[in-house]
């Protein structure tokens, strides 16, 4: 009975909410700031000012999530193939690929975003329930100036 009394002092039991909701925020988080994580690779082609983007998509949870991945618009940067957005389920690691001509220095920024499952992924997948979580990555590409012969 006496061990029961030290919950009725009013700093005990402060102190051990306070305890309660630290172990919550250190065990409890479901990474909500670290859903995905993102890698833009941008590796030269052969012909001057073209280049291969892959953009890697890493999930960091333990469930899988409904991604729509895309390159931001950029008026330097003309698609090769096609300007392709891809909606995927992802439970682990995925990658994506563009090829693209620049014609001047450029920024290019990859996005990564969770949006509601539309039957993406396969019946009986343990979804993420995030609707609203967006990652973007950045990446430079320097435009190599044209030489020409000399006549």
């Amino acid at each position: 009975m006496a061990s029961l009394q030290i919950l009725y002092q009013p700093q005990a039991v402060t102190r051990f909410l306070i305890l309660c909701l630290i172990l919550e925020i250190a065990s409890g988080q479901d990474n909500r700031n670290n859903l995905l994580s993102l890698n833009l690779k941008v590796s030269s082609m052969n012909k001057a000012n073209e280049f291969a983007i892959t953009l890697t998509v890493t999930n960091n949870v333990d469930k899988c999530m409904v991604v729509k991945i895309s390159i931001e618009d950029n008026p330097n940067i003309k698609y090769l193939s096609a300007k392709a957005t891809y909606t995927a389920c992802i439970c682990t690691v995925n990658n994506y690929f563009w090829d693209i001509q620049v014609f001047a220095n450029t920024v290019l920024q990859g996005k990564a975003e969770v949006v509601p499952a539309k039957e993406i992924c396969p019946d009986g997948e343990n979804l993420f329930p995030v609707t609203s979580y967006i990652e973007k990555v950045t990446g430079e590409i320097l435009v190599t100036p044209q030489t020409s012969c000399p006549p």
